[in-house]
């Protein structure tokens, strides 16, 4: 039996609030593309003016940046780390010998 302790995601997220956090890390990294596109169509199909969209995309843009940041302060490095080498695992060709 091992002493080391569990680095797993189960074990890093032990409280609701990093429960939360964990949610809103990944959600908003798919509202980073997600929103301002979201918004723009919005604007478009409801003829605002091109400014007002950009406006709205942005000022979406820049929470969705917030709500990330906090996310990630609240997770801690050893999870963020965790979970960015879990995503560029998914999203990186494996490679054939």
């Amino acid at each position: 039996m091992s002493h080391q302790p569990e680095t797993g995601i189960k074990a890093l997220v032990d409280t609701p609030l990093k429960k939360v956090a964990l949610a809103a890390f990944i959600l908003t990294n798919i509202g980073m593309f997600a929103v301002p596109a979201l918004v723009g169509a919005l604007g478009t199909s409801m003829n605002w003016p091109a400014a007002d969209t950009l406006s709205l995309a942005g000022i979406s843009f820049a929470a969705n940046e917030v709500v990330l940041f906090v996310s990630i302060a609240i997770l801690g490095k050893p999870l963020v780390s965790m979970l960015k080498q879990k995503i560029q695992n998914i999203l990186k060709p494996s490679s054939y010998k």
